[in-house]
């Protein structure tokens, strides 16, 4: 029996051939040198295009996927029916799904007949093997942190000592704004220092300090006065009252807020509106870093948080990994929420017990 019949009886007359076919955990479809439907398995019927098999069978393929489906399917099919080389290409769809597609050449005798189109869903595969890779690369990070964090100590100090030392010849001079940027510098050393002491401690157990958010944000506020990045960007902070202490470290809330507002001014090179707001939802603290900027586009969001990953030419692609790692190992979180314009990138903290 020639293979397309036999696949159509197969199709339609079921059989042990046909109950394994529609048993396979992947999608699978066959179709002649006239491109039409010879066969269309259960997965088939499931998937994103949900046809049923009764409504495909025998059909020209033009007239079964979308017109820019067809498109790209055809001249495939078209080479390993030529060729009678197989093909294969991985395929991301609507919803981010990532898909292995093989295009197998059926042959009788010689002569290529058929091609049998596979489709294997290998969205959780190949997340898993991001993040043993992710696992892998921030392991090396942590160690050569942990090598940097000894050598650092020293500078901090020496910036600590000019920066005193800068004070008191302003002083001199009659500068009152000295005092101002002598404890800012100072501040920011020892913020430094203790990051620097917290990666060193880091597999010691303690006990969550916990931050005033607005405290916080506003520290981050001073630094980003005189960053070169927000010299054209308009910066607008909104807390909400009587906002919850969160636990959190202080330190470690900066560097993540620092970090996100950076991001966003980047983001914006010809200028726009910053806003950091705070509020309490769903029993957390939040807190929004939105910035009016382009947004991320649908096929980058599942890749933003991969250490490494950057679409800025002059990042490491180790800020948002570093952000979400800092907020999860306490106990919160940080998320991309798309919206009509810019970016959100949301900050969810455990609030403090009171009492």
């Amino acid at each position: 029996m020639p293979v397309g019949a036999a696949s159509r009886g197969v199709a339609e007359t079921g059989g042990p051939l046909a109950a394994t076919i529609d048993a396979l955990p992947v999608g699978l479809y066959v179709v002649d040198r006239r491109l039409r439907v010879v066969l269309w398995n259960r997965a088939r019927e499931r998937g994103t295009l949900g046809q049923p098999r009764e409504r495909v069978l025998g059909r020209h393929l033009r007239e079964v996927l979308a017109p820019e489906g067809f498109r790209a399917t055809a001249p495939l099919l078209r080479r390993v029916f030529a060729s009678g080389r197989p093909h294969e290409e991985t395929r991301e769809t609507v919803g981010a799904r990532l898909y292995h597609v093989r295009r197998l050449p059926v042959r009788e005798g010689r002569r290529v007949t058929h091609v049998l189109s596979w489709f294997e869903d290998v969205t959780e595969r190949r997340a898993l093997e991001m993040r043993v890779i992710a696992t892998d690369r921030l392991t090396f990070m942590g160690q050569l942190v942990v090598g940097v964090a000894h050598e650092i100590a020293n500078p901090l100090a020496g910036i600590a000592g000019a920066a005193q030392a800068l004070f008191s010849l302003a002083a001199r001079e009659g500068r009152p704004e000295a005092r101002e940027f002598r404890d800012l510098l100072q501040g920011e050393v020892a913020r430094c220092e203790r990051l620097v002491r917290s990666l060193l401690d880091a597999a010691r157990p303690s006990t969550m300090p916990t931050t005033v958010v607005a405290e916080a944000v506003g520290t981050v506020l001073r630094l980003l006065e005189r960053h070169p990045a927000f010299a054209r960007v308009k910066v607008v902070c909104r807390m909400e009252r009587d906002l919850p202490r969160a636990r959190i470290e202080p330190d470690a809330l900066k560097q993540v807020v620092l970090a996100l507002a950076v991001n966003a001014a980047r983001a914006m090179p010809a200028g726009g509106t910053l806003t950091l707001r705070g509020a309490s939802a769903g029993g957390r603290v939040v807190l929004d870093v939105l910035d009016t900027g382009p947004g991320v586009a649908p096929a980058l969001r599942s890749r933003i948080f991969q250490p490494y990953f950057t679409t800025h030419p002059e990042g490491t692609g180790l800020g948002l990994a570093i952000a979400r790692a800092l907020l999860r190992g306490q106990g919160g979180d940080l998320e991309y929420r798309p919206r009509a314009r810019g970016a959100c990138f949301r900050v969810r903290l455990r609030p403090a017990r009171r009492g």
